[in-house]
């Protein structure tokens, strides 16, 4: 029985190779700020992603040149929940432009296995087309609230903003949308620019 066990447990670990690193790398990672540049850490390392009812590991590696949002939630935040809409739409509209990050991290009492439960054809979440990370650690470490629904606007690499519900409107997504356009353009005009290998 116990043989099986620790053959489970390691196919399990295997599936996802960069959540061992995570464990590891997590501490290193001190809270950031407005203007803060994001460790490259933070780019490279997978996280356990939930799609659906299907689990995998995803990083932002691919996202450097993206206004990147960053939503810390739970299942049992209604006002949370009220925003994915707004998120879904925006993402749909500008997928070359914008990557919305849901983020559930450890402490909001959700699990992988809660939420997949949540995810399906009849559960809370069945409707989510989002992706969501789970039992995250990481975003939570650099970015520590003490209340959700929390935005993290990212520009370049840079903390841009840390806000609350109340900035995310369609208005402003859109306009931090263009500032980021003008972001990437200014920064590959620059003489030898090449995007950083994350």
């Amino acid at each position: 029985m116990k043989k099986k066990f620790y053959c489970v447990l390691l196919l399990l670990c295997s599936m996802y190779p960069g959540l061992w690193a995570q464990d590891k790398q997590v501490d290193s990672i001190a809270p950031l700020y407005v203007g803060a540049k994001l460790p490259r850490m933070l780019f490279t390392l997978e996280s356990k992603v939930l799609k659906g009812r299907e689990l995998s590991g995803t990083s932002l590696s691919g996202d450097f040149n993206k206004l990147i949002i960053i939503d810390f939630w739970a299942s049992w935040c209604g006002s949370c929940l009220k925003k994915f809409p707004l998120l879904e739409k925006m993402q749909e509209k500008y997928p070359a432009d914008l990557k919305v990050l849901l983020v559930n991290s450890l402490g909001t009492g959700d699990t992988a296995a809660s939420l997949i439960a949540k995810a399906g054809s009849d559960g809370a979440l069945a409707q989510m087309r989002l992706p969501f990370v789970v039992e995250d650690e990481l975003f939570l470490k650099a970015f520590p609230h003490r209340s959700i629904p929390h935005y993290v606007w990212i520009i370049g690499g840079a903390v841009e903003g840390i806000t609350s519900s109340d900035f995310l409107t369609a208005e402003n997504v859109v306009m931090m949308v263009e500032r980021n356009r003008k972001h990437v353009q200014t920064v590959s005009k620059l003489k030898g620019f090449r995007e950083p290998k994350y």
